[in-house]
């Protein structure tokens, strides 16, 4: 992860820089259109930062639901079970 925040401080860098040169006095329309683009990278790379993220919370959830698992059986005999019982279905008359 080092690498990912280096790259996002690198390209907050030349944003800061893309944004002098684009409110320079005479600055061109190619200045400008360079300023859009390093906005729309530097999003861009905040979003897979964060996707990234959130990929790796569903082993810390099911860890959580382990742990809540074996709190609500405490103390008893049986083992915890991991597997959720299927759902009920409904009687027919």
């Amino acid at each position: 992860m080092p690498n990912k925040h280096a790259h996002l401080d690198d390209l907050k860098n030349k944003l800061q820089d893309a944004r002098r040169a684009a409110h320079m006095p005479g600055a061109s329309a190619r200045e400008k259109a360079d300023l859009k683009l390093m906005e729309q990278e530097l999003t861009a790379e905040k979003v897979k930062t964060r996707r990234a993220a959130k990929k790796e919370q569903p082993a810390a959830d099911a860890d959580s639901k382990l742990d809540t698992a074996l709190e609500d059986t405490f103390p008893a005999s049986d083992p915890v079970s991991v597997a959720e019982p299927a759902p009920k279905r409904p009687r027919k008359k």
